[in-house]
C-alpha cells in the first residue's frame, strides 16, 4: 500500500505493527533515493509501503470492488502472516533488489511485475556476496511483495539454475 492510495493510511496503520515512526538513517551500503514509490522506512515496512505503479493500478481497482473495511483486512492479514523479523528481510531484500532497478535504469513501470531476466539480474549480482539462505530470503521478499501488489511472479527454470550455485558461490567468510 501506499500514500499515492486513496485509502485512509491511518486507519489501516491501526491493525498492522509498523514501526515507520522509527525510521532511520540508512547505511551508505543501503542507500536509495527516496520516491513516491520508496519512502524512507523501517525495511519491515517496505513491503507495505513500496509500491509501484503497477501495484497503484491493482489497488484503485481493489477499491471499485470492495468496500475500504474489506481491503484493510485483506492487507493486514497478509501482512501478519510474517512476523517482524522475517518482514525485515524481505525488506531487505526490496531494498537491494531497488539499487540493482536504479543502478540499471530500470523504470518504475517494469519493476513490477519484474520479469524473469530482471529477476535473474537481481540475484546474479548478489551471488557471491549474499549466503544462500539470504539470497532465498530476499527471493522470496520479492515474491511476497509482488503478491501483496497483485503482480504476477516471473520466475523459472533459468532461476532455479541460478538459485542451485548460491551455495557454490558463497565465500567461505560469510
Amino acid at each position: 500500500m501506499s500514500n499515492q492510495n486513496p485509502l485512509d493510511y491511518n486507519k489501516f496503520m491501526e491493525g498492522i505493527d509498523i514501526a515507520a515512526s522509527a525510521a532511520k538513517v540508512p547505511k551508505p551500503s543501503s542507500h536509495i533515493e527516496s520516491s513516491s514509490h520508496c519512502p524512507h522506512v523501517l525495511a519491515s515496512d517496505c513491503l507495505l509501503l513500496w509500491t509501484t505503479p503497477v501495484g497503484l493500478d491493482w489497488q484503485k481497482e481493489l477499491n471499485t470492488k470492495l468496500p475500504d473495511s474489506s481491503i484493510f483486512k485483506l492487507f493486514q492479514v497478509m501482512i501478519c502472516s510474517l512476523d517482524q523479523d522475517t518482514r525485515s528481510n524481505y525488506g531487505t531484500g526490496l531494498l537491494h533488489f531497488t539499487q540493482i532497478c536504479n543502478m540499471c535504469n530500470i523504470p518504475e513501470e517494469s519493476r513490477m511485475p519484474a520479469s524473469e531476466e530482471l529477476i535473474l539480474a537481481f540475484t546474479a549480482s548478489h551471488a557471491s556476496t549474499a549466503s544462500n539462505k539470504t539470497l532465498n530470503n530476499w527471493l522470496a521478499g520479492l515474491h511476497f511483495w509482488h503478491t501483496v501488489n497483485g503482480a504476477t511472479w516471473n520466475s523459472a527454470d533459468m532461476l532455479r539454475a541460478v538459485r542451485r550455485s548460491f551455495a557454490k558461490m558463497v565465500p567461505s567468510s560469510s
